[in-house]
């Protein structure tokens, strides 16, 4: 046998040898990783603590943590945040939430809060709505009267609302749009929105004026109407003076005056 291939033949042996060792220890590795990844998720010091909560202005931080539906001593590695956040949203006023793991034995709940925009009435329902549209809460008579919330007179479809659901009721939502935009100064002389649909929205002034507002299309020129003439004008513009002020179409304000004033 010559030295050439007594070397090759070793060379041969140095690689199998290699790679058999390669073999142990990667199977190794991977005992010990499977090992310890069991004991992390069973080791007491990873065991929920404290739930701190973030965010919340008028939900109670308890009743955030008991929606969660975790105990003190859960194994933080076993829950899963995105479930948990979740869980959270089952709070109408939640409208975004996030958990996140302090480790090692915390857990960050971090929460926006919807706000209230306007209450809904159609056939004794009155319904909180946020400025999107998410039904919030359902009031009696008497908390929605008391409430200083703008009132929106919709139409049937708020009957089948729930909530935690968001409407789809056009009327509903071109409301909403026209009172994001009112300056609070406007506001103040605003008896109700009248929404049975978008084409028909319109606000009644306090002094019993109707002024249809429409579609929330160009709604920066319709509001420059409104100002002109309801507003800086309102000696001559009122509910004495006028049957109605139409702001839905492209053209001048359509301005309907009571007839035989002198009369």
């Amino acid at each position: 046998m010559t030295i050439e291939k007594t070397n090759h033949r070793r060379q041969d042996r140095r690689q199998k040898f290699k790679r058999r060792a390669l073999a142990g220890l990667g199977l190794l590795l991977m005992a010990m990783a499977g090992w310890g990844g069991y004991w992390l998720s069973n080791s007491s010091w990873f065991d929920l603590k404290q739930i701190l909560v973030e965010g919340n202005q008028t939900i109670q931080a308890d009743a955030l943590r008991r929606l969660t539906g975790l105990r003190l001593g859960t194994n933080i590695l076993k829950v899963t945040p995105e479930d948990l956040a979740q869980n959270l949203k089952a709070n109408p006023f939640v409208k975004t939430a996030e958990v996140k793991r302090q480790y090692p034995d915390k857990l960050l709940i971090r929460i926006t809060e919807r706000t209230p925009a306007a209450i809904a009435s159609n056939g004794g329902k009155h319904l909180v709505l946020d400025e999107e549209g998410y039904c919030l809460q359902s009031l009696t008579l008497m908390s929605a009267d008391r409430s200083e919330l703008p009132r929106i007179a919709a139409g049937s479809a708020l009957q089948t609302l729930k909530p935690c659901a968001k409407t789809e009721d056009k009327g509903i939502l071109a409301a909403l749009a026209l009172i994001r935009q009112l300056d609070p100064f406007f506001m103040e002389n605003i008896a109700e929105f009248s929404a049975p649909s978008d084409w028909s929205l319109a606000l009644i002034t306090r002094d019993g004026l109707t002024v249809y507002f429409g579609p929330p299309e160009n709604l920066p020129q319709k509001l420059q109407y409104y100002e002109e003439l309801l507003i800086k004008n309102a000696a001559e513009c009122n509910a004495e003076t006028l049957d109605y002020v139409d702001l839905r179409y492209d053209a001048q304000p359509v301005i309907k005056r009571k007839e035989n004033l002198d009369k």
